[in-house]
């Protein structure tokens, strides 16, 4: 029949058996997957949102409140780690369901919490339960589609961050407005709740049809007889990579600095998008609702950060690093001019600020949801993207409560001119480091 082996044919025909194949299938995958991740940023974000109104009540002080994110943030990073692992191993499935509805129900005890301490605890717990989501989901894709589909996915998913951040503070704008702070958190139990039956129920349907697809024999030993040679190539290619350990082949492309541009890039994204409200407050002198309604803005133009990095890497650079330090230096850009001119009025200030967490958002397009795929061939899709979306939420962890504390002690410029040097800084390792990824994909990762 051809040179391949027993136990290397049952792995082809396993990948292929596990593929979804028709295009209504594909959508409702990617749309489950969609909302599942989207419903976390409600269960996330919330309470950044709500944060200004808690502060203003005097249920919590300003670094009180800063520390609970940051507690989020250590607890999510720290989970990444655990749930990268994980997603390797079990099922992406109940990982996940796990995750959503976990973060559903810290929702509800939040609305019933009544010390900040047992608040401080809660988010902690919520941000652990949260980082069972984002692995096991792009497992999920890599798994379930063909690598040209599993790209589009992830770019599609990535619009999560966007779409979350909007949802999460136009509802809590309307939620203060007619009621309070509390009932944030019970709507978001509410709305999560039913997105964790959805995905349960979803899923456990579309994994069923994918697996009970049949690959015909004949058809499989036809593609062998005509290319052997190339499909035993692959495999073996495969299994020469594998031999080396993750973490030589880590360092060995690079991962150790880009993992410290992953850093950076979560500072200025969620320290950025969770600290705008308070900003806007206390440099315009305006109030709760209409702060959090003023920061809207930023996951409407965020939309743009997802699709014009995908474009500039397809187009221009292709090299996720290359890509991303462009974007380091068009927020480094953006933050030079918020401090020359961003007081002179809140929408310069609000759009700066926006195109600075859109650059951060193509970022993070490109390091968390496809410079993972590169590892699909050794198996890691889920370890590597565990890791690199750890290292994100170690930069949250750092912003969140930072930010607050700088801000409170020496005011806003100097915050915001540590931003600036933190671009600056991104922008440089990838140039530095640009190269060594172009070789790492075409040398150890790419598929041959």
């Amino acid at each position: 029949m051809s040179n391949l082996n027993t136990r290397e044919l049952s792995l082809i025909q396993t990948n292929n058996k596990k593929q979804l194949k028709d295009t209504k299938s594909v959508r409702v995958l990617i749309a489950i997957c969609w909302l599942a991740y989207y419903s976390t940023y409600l269960g996330r974000l919330n309470y950044s949102a709500s944060m200004n109104e808690i502060i203003s009540t005097g249920f919590l002080t300003k670094a009180g409140a800063g520390m609970i994110g940051t507690g989020f943030f250590i607890c999510y990073g720290f989970g990444q780690l655990i749930s990268g692992f994980l997603g390797d191993r079990i099922s992406s499935r109940w990982m996940t369901f796990t995750g959503v509805a976990g973060t559903a129900l810290i929702n509800l005890l939040m609305y019933f919490s009544q010390k900040p301490n047992t608040m401080l605890i809660l988010w902690c717990i919520n941000g652990l339960v949260q980082s069972l989501t984002w692995s096991p989901i792009i497992k999920i894709l890599s798994v379930r589609l063909d690598r040209e589909k599993c790209k589009d996915a992830i770019i599609v998913m990535s619009t999560t961050v966007a779409a979350g951040t909007l949802s999460a503070y136009i509802m809590t704008a309307l939620v203060i407005k007619i009621t309070g702070w509390r009932m944030v958190f019970f709507t978001s139990f509410t709305v999560i709740s039913m997105i964790a039956i959805l995905w349960l129920i979803g899923i456990g349907i579309l994994e069923k049809k994918a697996d009970q697809q049949e690959v015909e024999e004949e058809e499989m030993e036809i593609e062998l007889i005509h290319n052997p040679r190339g499909e035993l190539k692959d495999i073996r290619s495969a299994q020469v990579t594998e031999k080396l350990p993750i973490w030589k082949l880590a360092i060995s492309v690079g991962l150790i600095p880009i993992s410290l541009c992953v850093i950076i890039q979560g500072i200025l994204k969620d320290g950025v998008t969770a600290w705008v409200p308070t900003f806007i407050s206390e440099v315009f002198h305006l109030g709760s609702v209409t702060s959090i309604l003023a920061t809207t803005i930023l996951p409407i133009i965020n939309l743009a950060g997802v699709y014009a990095a995908n474009y500039m890497n397809k187009k221009y650079f292709k090299n996720e690093v290359a890509t991303s330090g462009a974007c380091f230096t068009i927020v480094s850009l953006a933050l030079l001019l918020l401090i020359l001119f961003g007081r002179s009025h809140m929408i310069v200030s609000v759009l700066l600020l926006s195109l600075t967490t859109t650059g951060m958002i193509g970022v993070n397009t490109m390091f968390i949801s496809l410079l993972p795929l590169y590892f699909s061939k050794v198996g890691k899709v889920s370890t590597i993207t565990g890791t690199l979306n750890s290292m994100a939420y170690i930069g949250s962890s750092l912003s969140t409560y930072g930010i607050g504390v700088i801000s409170q002690k020496y005011g806003w410029n100097l915050t915001i001119v540590v931003w600036l040097f933190l671009a600056f800084l991104g922008a440089g390792i990838c140039l530095l480091m640009k190269n060594l990824w172009q070789s790492a994909i075409i040398y150890k990762l790419q598929d041959n």
